[in-house]
């Protein structure tokens, strides 16, 4: 089946040389059933010429000067209006997509569709371009509820459904910066699902190399997305407060919920003897996650005395193994693309510390016999995960611990695999396959 692509671009503020260089990466694509439709809020008409100039007798451009410039959610919504594809892409002025983007759209959404799945938004890793340099990979999880909610982390391409704004509207013209998160939060809310596609195929332009930083908003942006994240949750049924971290690059989230002390029978509390919180408050903010409807487990930051972690979470191989995520880093850096300091969902926590919904734990049956070492706890997240509830990590709460012995058996870890083959062969949804397993997880060689 032939699947024709829209892509969107929108001009304002444009290097000519840079869209050029976008505009070539569009032409190069081995997946030629595309139109290009250009939203020009320029003042001038190099934008028009370049247009003319690079597609001269291709008649798969749609060129429409914005005159109004009411902003980029506007400007979307022209484009979508025009466009004829069955799928719209959104990409940036001034960036670039590898040549088989849109064919590895296609091969995903009909790998989807014979799977009797859905692909109505897809999102892929990024990386940042420096001149003609790449450099600064990101490569992202699958779509993480919880991480989203905190830090707009998803690349700046998405391919979605030209109908889906039929099922869900429009974009929001009265946001300036989030538009494009405001809409897949709503496409969450309607069951649409989000796929990740686990290749660069997206190259951001930059002033300058990020270096593996996380990026700091200004007082607006995160003013505004602190809007869209809190609209989306009281549309869920979550009432929140929001609040900027003190860099500006990620939101802080207080879920407001009622008293743990009131709700004792509502939860387990797991504790291994010598684990110690290093705040008193950790048990109001962990019951506050566990309280939303849909989280099952609540973990914590493990930390060593000398500094460094033990665990922001467990990762898991193919193999069954779990692995201790930004084992060994100094606890002042953020880890990975911020993986041990912003709050994310994830496949496994350390069970000598976290709380477990009580109701949860006796649904899904306890932990499981003839297992050792952290194939317990895997096996038990991997059921939580089954019935349809998030395990969230949390790094506002450390502990403190001493090493121990948590290998697993040969006969524990057979069980394991025997239990859930399917699910461990097709790799932890929460950690990028491009990245390496192992100790020495979420670096960068």
């Amino acid at each position: 089946m032939s699947h024709k692509f829209s892509i969107l671009i929108r001009t304002a503020d444009t290097n000519g040389s840079f869209f050029r260089d976008a505009l070539e990466s569009v032409i190069a694509q081995t997946h030629t059933d595309l139109e290009l439709v250009v939203l020009d809020e320029t003042d001038s008409q190099e934008v028009r010429y370049i247009c003319e100039e690079m597609f001269a007798g291709d008649e798969r451009i749609i060129y429409r000067t914005l005159k109004n410039r009411q902003g980029i959610a506007y400007a979307y919504n022209i484009g979508v209006h025009f466009s004829s594809g069955d799928h719209v892409v959104i990409m940036g002025q001034h960036d670039r997509i590898s040549a088989d983007t849109l064919e590895r759209f296609a091969v995903t959404i009909e790998s989807a569709k014979e799977s009797g799945e859905k692909a109505d938004i897809i999102y892929t890793d990024h990386d940042e371009l420096i001149g003609m340099n790449r450099m600064n990979p990101h490569f992202l999880p699958d779509y993480n509820e919880e991480l989203i909610r905190h830090i707009p982390y998803i690349s700046p391409l998405i391919c979605f459904k030209r109908n889906l704004v039929l099922d869900i509207g429009e974009f929001n013209e009265n946001l300036a910066y989030f538009p494009v998160y405001d809409f897949i939060f709503r496409g969450v809310e309607a069951k649409k699902r989000v796929l990740h596609l686990a290749n660069l195929l997206y190259h951001e332009r930059q002033k300058r190399p990020m270096d593996g930083r996380l990026r700091q908003m200004d007082a607006r942006e995160i003013r505004e997305y602190g809007v869209v994240v809190a609209a989306h949750l009281k549309r869920m049924g979550v009432d929140i407060d929001t609040e900027a971290e003190n860099k500006n690059r990620f939101i802080r989230i207080d879920y407001r919920a009622a008293s743990y002390k009131n709700h004792r029978d509502d939860f387990l509390f797991l504790r291994d003897n010598g684990v110690r919180a290093l705040k008193k408050t950790y048990m109001q903010q962990m019951y506050d996650v566990l309280s939303q409807p849909d989280v099952g487990i609540v973990g914590v930051r493990f930390i060593r005395f000398d500094l460094t972690n033990d665990n922001c979470g467990y990762i898991y191989g193919t193999e069954g193994i779990a692995y201790p995520a930004c084992y060994g880093e100094a606890v002042v850096r953020p880890g990975y693309d911020g993986r041990a300091m912003i709050p994310r969902d994830v496949s496994m926590v350390d069970a000598g510390f976290c709380l477990i919904d009580a109701k949860l734990y006796r649904h899904i049956g306890g932990f499981g016999s003839n297992l050792d070492g952290r194939d317990i706890m895997l096996d038990f997240c991997m059921k939580t995960r089954e019935a349809g509830r998030r395990i969230v990590y949390l790094p506002e709460v450390t502990v403190l611990r001493s090493p121990g012995k948590t290998t697993s058996s040969q006969s524990s870890n057979s069980l394991l695999m025997e239990r859930w083959h399917d699910a461990l062969k097709a790799g932890d949804p929460y950690y990028n396959r491009n990245l390496p397993l192992g100790l020495s997880n979420y670096k960068l060689y």
